[in-house]
């Protein structure tokens, strides 16, 4: 059973939280995937595995630019809209888990409960905010719950988290 049902997508109350840039020729990512920039073109971010969960590689936190407002293909070079991810931006995602019984949380996740940007390795098509804690925790785009889309112990709820660790926008 896939866990995330929705794209990543920004939160409504931003503005200016867009670019476009081409897509690399050899490039393929989903709408709502974390990019990076490479030779001036999007290319997806590296991605790492813990247990059943992937989330971005230590090697991409700091050079992530956004989240994916298109998708791209093998040989496709168009440009794609990209929502910008730094500290302090938010964004909606559904609850990732490696049980999928165990991604939901309480009201009482406001505001305390650390989420990963991630998706379930063998089910998952997008990227959503994980509960499983990676390997390297403060390696990770990382934030906090601010508000929950979806009632509270919903499994794969929707919730929204601003960001806290990642996405410098270093590459720009």
């Amino acid at each position: 059973m896939a866990s995330a049902k929705i794209k990543m997508i920004p939160a409504v109350h931003q503005s200016n939280s867009g670019f476009s840039a081409p897509a690399k020729t050899s490039a393929t990512f989903v709408e709502g995937a974390p990019v990076k920039m490479s030779s001036g073109t999007l290319v997806a971010c590296s991605t790492a595995n813990k247990s059943s969960t992937t989330h971005v590689k230590k090697s991409s936190v700091q050079t992530i630019v956004g989240i994916s407002g298109g998708k791209t293909t093998s040989g496709d070079t168009a440009n794609i809209l990209v929502h910008k991810l730094q500290e302090g931006m938010e964004f909606i995602g559904n609850l990732v888990h490696t049980t999928v019984s165990s991604a939901k949380v309480t009201a009482a996740a406001i505001g305390t409960t650390t989420v990963y940007i991630g998706k379930a390795k063998s089910s998952d098509t997008h990227y959503g905010w994980s509960l499983t804690t990676p390997s390297s925790s403060g390696s990770v785009v990382q934030g906090k719950i601010t508000r929950l889309i979806d009632p509270a112990s919903t499994v794969n709820g929707r919730v929204q988290a601003v960001i806290t660790v990642g996405g410098a926008l270093s590459a720009l």
